[in-house]
């Protein structure tokens, strides 16, 4: 059987805008987590950003096997987090907005989904043109955007950029 040997540019951009996003997630829950959720939370917000500069920059995305599991993890460890958290009567995820925990599971589901076609298809990338590229990329950023902004306004980090521009009314 062939082997995808690379990855069309329409299908690159939405997987690199889908994997920023979880990523940017993943980092912004980290402040607000105990230790040893924020060092796996910067670890894998880190990875995902790494991944999706790697795999907008690149034919073929790195790791790209590898991705479709490994785009799962988080989502993994946030359901046995869950699970443990349930089982002990806290109720509680690390005490972290599960929001923006499962817009970040979402697009790493999309991901991973993604992923799974590309190395079912098993065929070369045709490269489609520029315009569907850039639309590609357009609806990618716009579909991303419009999930992850209002669940990073639900992390700490996006709470603490809103009181600190409002401390700062000078600028008008």
């Amino acid at each position: 059987m062939p082997t995808v040997t690379s990855v069309a540019p329409a299908t690159r951009a939405w997987l690199a805008v889908a994997a920023l996003g979880a990523g940017l997630l993943h980092a912004a829950l980290a402040p607000s987590a105990p230790l040893p959720a924020l060092i796996v939370l910067v670890a894998i917000g880190a990875a995902e950003l790494t991944w999706a500069a790697a795999t907008f920059a690149r034919e073929r995305p790195p790791l790209l096997q590898a991705s479709l599991y490994l785009a799962l993890l988080p989502v993994a460890l946030w359901a046995a987090v869950a699970s443990a958290g349930a089982a002990t009567g806290t109720g509680t995820i690390l005490a972290l907005q599960p929001l923006p925990l499962a817009v970040a599971s979402g697009l790493d589901l999309a991901v991973a989904a993604t992923v799974a076609v590309v190395l079912r298809r098993r065929r070369p990338a045709r490269d489609s043109g520029a315009v569907r590229f850039v639309l590609t990329l357009l609806v990618s950023a716009a579909v991303v955007s419009g999930v992850t902004i209002p669940a990073l306004g639900l992390t700490s980090a996006g709470l603490s950029a809103v009181s600190v521009h409002l401390q700062h009314s000078g600028h008008h």
